[in-house]
């Protein structure tokens, strides 16, 4: 029998955010005013009711938010983009709302216009995905998503021009 001989145990994909450990019940976010529950950040069902809990710690969503260190970025471009932005971020305006919801770990941390593009950074990568993925089921075009190897982290590039009038004919 060969003797092992790695005693570290890597992690697979690392998240400089994500922590291993649980916080007391009812631990506050003194940002965002979510609360930790049975180990799970949650909005509280009751605003006026105050926590049991003396401590406050940021939630791992308001940490990216303050750090500007998104889980996942989606970057819309093209022609139809411009032609279209209103109904687009509206979409995207929808299912952040709905996500926000239900988690508070799931946001939006900013909305930029750059290099021809919108680009949108996110707390979750999930979400990112989501979003991404709507965009194209709603409006075709292109979608590439990527995850670098090792990282909780997604990029989402989706891509439409407008079709010319040669093209449709």
């Amino acid at each position: 029998m060969q003797k092992r001989m790695n005693k570290l145990i890597q992690e697979r994909i690392h998240d400089p955010y994500y922590e291993d450990k649980k916080y007391p019940e009812g631990t506050v976010c003194p940002r965002c005013g979510a609360i930790c529950e049975e180990g799970r950040w949650v909005w509280p069902e009751d605003k006026s009711k105050k926590s049991n809990s003396e401590e406050e710690i940021l939630c791992p969503a308001c940490k990216r938010i303050r750090d500007k260190y998104p889980a996942g970025i989606v970057s819309l471009s093209g022609s139809y983009l411009w032609s279209h932005k209103e109904e687009i971020l509206n979409l995207v305006n929808n299912i952040i709302e709905e996500e926000r919801k239900r988690s508070p770990l799931k946001r939006l941390i900013n909305i930029e216009e750059r290099d021809g593009a919108i680009v949108l950074s996110f707390t979750n990568d999930k979400l990112a995905r989501r979003v991404g993925e709507s965009i194209y089921r709603a409006h075709k075009g292109e979608i590439d998503i990527k995850y670098p190897e090792e990282e909780k982290f997604v990029s989402v590039f989706w891509h439409r021009d407008e079709e010319s009038k040669e093209e449709i004919t």
